[in-house]
Formats: C-alpha cells, structure tokens, sequence
C-alpha cells in the first residue's frame, strides 16, 4: 500500500492542476492586433491627419516631422553569435539621447513625458519593440531591418508614431500603462551616437 500512495497523490495533484488550466484563457496576440488596428487607425486619422500607414505587418502609423541632418549616423552591421551558436549578421544599436512624449491612445493622457535639455539616454537595443522599429533604416546593404524609413532616425530626426500594443508592453500593465494598450509617441532625436 505503501508504494500506491505516490502514485494515488500523484494521480489527484494531476487532476486538481488540469481543472484548474482548463480555466485559464490564453491569450492571442493576433486577435489583439486586428482588435486594435481600427482604433490606431481612428487616432491617427482624426490627431495627426498627416500620419501615414506603415504599410507593413506592424501596424505602425507614423509622421516624420523633421528628417534630421543627412547622413549624421550610419548604421552598422555587426557579426554575432545568437542563441544557438551560429554566426548572424545584426544591426549594432547605438546609443540615443531623445525627448519624447508617450500617450495612451484611448484618452490622449501623457503616461510619461521627458522634455529636459538633457533628454532620455539610453541604448536602443533595451527599448521597446515600436522604438527600434522607429529608430533603425529599412535595410542596410542587402540585409533588412524592417525599419520605417531608408536611412533610419539622424541627429535632429523628429518622429511621431502610433503602435500596437504588440511592439510596446503586449499584455502587460505597465506603470500608468494597462495592459493590450497601443501608444502614441512623439520622438526628437537630440544625439545619436
């Protein structure tokens, strides 16, 4: 009897965790994604008349309000190692300092803000998905990046975009950021190094 017992709470461990998964829903990214296109599309519509589809599977709407001065960064591609030991080719992120506004689209409420001489620093690589998308070219060379624009963000650059929750903080509350929320942010690039 001894030796069934592992066996026997083994057996009612197994069916209290599957009851209580059964219960659990999981969450679809897709559906989110088509859930917000609509409401992304209204806002830049009806805030930023100017605002242009990205045209591709991101969603992202953007505005550039100001290219920067031409040629003021180059973006370079690195050789490195990724997760499974093999020699890749990946764009080397730079460091940035901005001033920029964040907004949540379904109020128009600044859910942070930096508009200080110094700015906000820090390197692209640890920003937000929509932010690198942003910042980094279309491609360079023959290796695309899948970035907004052909030479990506410069020294100057000013950008306003509007994401899907995907490229930002996904299902995951954020600070004053609920979850499934897509963004607004207005972005100057002051140096880019």
């Amino acid at each position: 009897m001894n030796l069934l017992r592992p066996i026997y709470y083994l057996i009612i461990s197994s069916i209290f965790f599957l009851s209580c998964a059964k219960d659990e829903v999981l969450f679809d990214p897709i559906a989110q994604f088509d859930l917000e296109q609509p409401q992304i599309k209204t806002y830049a519509n009806t805030n930023y008349p100017n605002m242009i589809y990205s045209g591709d599977t991101t969603g992202i709407w953007y505005e550039i309000v100001n290219p920067g001065t031409p040629d003021s960064y180059e973006y370079k591609v690195v050789d490195t190692i990724n997760y499974y030991g093999q020699a890749v080719k990946t764009l080397r992120m730079p460091t940035i300092t901005v001033k920029y506004v964040g907004k949540l689209i379904t109020d128009n409420s600044i859910f942070d803000s930096n508009q200080t001489e110094a700015g906000f620093i820090s390197n692209l690589g640890g920003l937000i998905s929509a932010w690198q998308i942003a910042f980094v070219p279309k491609s360079v060379g023959a290796i695309s990046f899948g970035g907004l624009t052909t030479k990506g963000l410069q020294k100057g650059s000013k950008i306003r975009i509007v994401t899907p929750s995907y490229y930002a903080y996904g299902n995951r509350a954020a600070g004053k950021i609920p979850a499934n929320s897509p963004l607004f942010f207005e972005i100057e690039v002051i140096n880019i190094k």
